[in-house]
């Protein structure tokens, strides 16, 4: 049991920059107090839902989480807090470190499923009957957290980690875990509810409804991969005719982007991190024109209510991915060749 006094008057203190706080490790000598003290922990520790009352410990409007009086305290005995306590604690208190910080080794957490069972850019189902509720944070940001935070969970270690085995890249995007307190603060949400659906879809995934994709084997057999010219001739010869003399481009640039689409279909990742590798040939000057492009080319992939010509390239390039996933599923140990069919690897 611990608790925070001021050092000159012996009374509860306040974080202004000035108090100085001692550590108080044996029960108050006042009988009241002290039972008000034992009452106040044995109702904390028997709590349902013990995140939900420590976030209300730890959360001080408009300060950082990590920087509260509580939270000072709580590093320093971590250690000594019961697993239970430490699990609740933990997405509370943490934020992600920056690749190549110091860092902090933490067992495994979960067995309800394996590391290569999450995809880097949550299932959409998954998603909507989870998190979908949660409103006022984009749901990128939440499909996004929710995978690293699970992979963590099922690997250990820090969760810069579990981000990079995901192929999430930290130069493409930085991102903090569901304790950016101040963009949770703001949406009126507490980040112990994202914490419990968590858990929730941690416990679902033991016995799930359909069996459980090995994603990071379709990451590992898509690192760099993109259709290869024979098979985009042969996708594109299939595309409907179009009225009128105007002919949409189909070179290069879109061979790209039409690989993103699929790698995005098979390994449930974000458009973001896929690989170019058709792209990474070009020169600078047409890489950089290319980029410029990007997101209006993906914009109109995905799109609902596209222009016909996308339309038509998307059933295409979806029923190749399809069946690309599956000839992936069924080769355990194989990889695409450059043809871009199941091949054996590492001979």
């Amino acid at each position: 049991m611990t608790a925070y006094v001021d050092s000159a008057s012996g009374h509860p203190g306040t974080s202004n920059g000035l108090q100085h706080y001692r550590l108080r490790d044996a029960p108050p000598r006042d009988p009241l107090a002290c039972a008000g003290l034992l009452r106040a922990a044995h109702s904390l520790l028997e709590s349902d839902d013990l995140s939900e009352h420590l976030s209300h410990l730890i959360h001080t409007p408009g300060e950082r989480p990590t920087r509260t009086p509580w939270v000072r305290i709580y590093a320093r005995h971590e250690n000594s807090c019961s697993r239970r306590f430490r699990d609740a604690a933990e997405p509370l208190t943490r934020t992600y470190r920056k690749i190549g910080g110091p860092q902090e080794y933490r067992a495994p957490q979960r067995d309800d499923y394996r590391p290569e069972h999450i995809p880097a850019y949550l299932e959409p189902d998954w998603y909507e009957r989870h998190f979908a509720p949660i409103t006022g944070i984009a749901p990128k940001v939440l499909r996004r957290t929710a995978a690293v935070q699970l992979v963590q969970w099922a690997k250990g270690g820090p969760l810069d980690e579990a981000a990079t085995y995901l192929g999430i890249t930290p130069n493409l995007v930085r991102f903090r875990t569901n304790t950016d307190f101040k963009r949770w603060e703001r949406a009126g949400r507490s980040p112990a509810e994202f914490e419990r659906v968590l858990r929730e879809l941690g416990a679902e995934l033991r016995a799930p409804r359909q069996p459980l994709i090995d994603y990071q084997h379709r990451r590992e057999a898509l690192r760099d991969w993109a259709l290869p010219p024979d098979e985009w001739d042969a996708l594109v010869s299939e595309l409907p005719p179009l009225p009128g003399p105007i002919r949409p481009p189909v070179g290069d640039r879109k061979r790209q982007d039409a690989s993103v689409f699929i790698w995005v279909q098979v390994t449930r990742g974000e458009h973001l991190f896929a690989p170019r590798p058709i792209e990474a040939e070009q020169p600078e000057n047409v890489q950089h024109e290319w980029a410029l492009r990007r997101n209006t080319t993906w914009y109109n992939l995905v799109r609902p209510d596209t222009f016909r010509h996308y339309a038509d390239l998307r059933k295409l390039l979806a029923e190749y991915a399809q069946q690309l996933a599956r000839d992936i599923d069924s080769s355990a140990g194989r990889s695409p060749t450059a043809n871009g069919q199941p091949g054996t690897s590492g001979q």
